[in-house]
C-alpha cells in the first residue's frame, strides 16, 4: 500500500474511531475516572504497518521519535496520563509483567511504549520523573508525547477510547498492545492485569 493511500485510510478510521468514542462512553467506575471499552481492532488497517505514520514523538529523553525508528523490533504500546494514580500504573506494570515473560531473546528485540494522552500536561520533563518513579529507567522504556490530535491518531489505531472528564483526569480503555517488527498490530490486552501468556506467540 502506498503512503498516500495509507495516509487516507489513518485519517478516516481515526475520524470514525474518535467519533464512536465520544458518542458511547462506557464502562465501569473506576476511582475517578470510568473505563472505556476499546474498539475494536481497525479492519482497513490490519496487517498494514504502524511505522508508515509520520508522527513524531518527544520521549522522556527529550529525543525525536518516529515508530518507524522502532521498524526491526516488537513494541509493547500501551496508553496513560502521569496524573492518573488507579489503573495507568497498573497499565504499565502489565507492560512490563509481558515484556518480562519473554525469553531473553526476544527482549532483547524488544521496545517498550508508553503514550500520554494529556499532551498539554505531561511534557517530556514530567514523563521523565514519572518514568523514573515506576522504575521505567532501561533503555527499552520510550514514555512519549505529540500534539493531541496525533495522540487521537494513534490511540484509534490501537483501538483505545479516551475523553477528558470533569476531574481534570481521563476516562480511557486499558488495552496494551503488540507491535510486529514491521509495525503491524498483531495483538490486543484487553484489560487490566491480563495474562500475559496469550501475548507472547506474537513475539519474534
Amino acid at each position: 500500500m502506498n503512503k498516500c493511500r495509507f495516509s487516507t485510510l489513518l485519517a478516516l478510521w481515526a475520524l470514525s474511531a474518535w467519533s464512536m468514542a465520544a458518542d458511547h462512553p462506557q464502562g465501569d467506575h473506576h476511582g475517578h475516572h470510568h473505563t472505556q471499552t476499546p474498539l475494536p481492532m481497525a479492519s482497513g488497517v490490519s496487517g498494514e504497518s504502524l511505522h508508515q505514520l509520520d508522527i513524531q514523538w518527544q520521549t522522556h529523553r527529550g529525543e525525536a521519535l518516529t515508530l518507524g525508528d522502532l521498524a526491526g523490533r516488537n513494541v509493547i504500546v500501551t496508553m496513560i496520563y502521569a496524573s492518573c494514580n488507579t489503573a495507568c500504573p497498573v497499565l504499565v506494570q502489565d507492560v512490563r509483567r509481558v515484556y518480562q515473560a519473554l525469553d531473553a531473546e526476544r527482549r532483547e528485540r524488544t521496545d517498550l511504549l508508553v503514550v500520554s494522552f494529556d499532551s498539554e500536561r505531561d511534557t517530556p520533563e514530567r514523563l521523565q520523573r514519572y518514568a523514573e518513579g515506576v522504575g521505567a529507567v532501561g533503555p527499552e522504556w520510550h514514555f512519549a508525547t505529540a500534539s493531541a490530535s496525533d495522540v487521537r491518531t494513534l490511540a484509534a489505531l490501537l483501538g483505545v477510547r479516551y475523553r477528558k472528564n470533569p476531574q481534570g483526569g481521563y476516562d480511557h480503555s486499558n488495552l496494551v498492545a503488540v507491535l510486529s517488527p514491521e509495525g503491524e498490530l498483531v495483538h490486543r490486552l484487553e484489560g487490566l492485569n491480563q495474562p500475559a501468556a496469550g501475548a507472547l506467540g506474537h513475539f519474534r
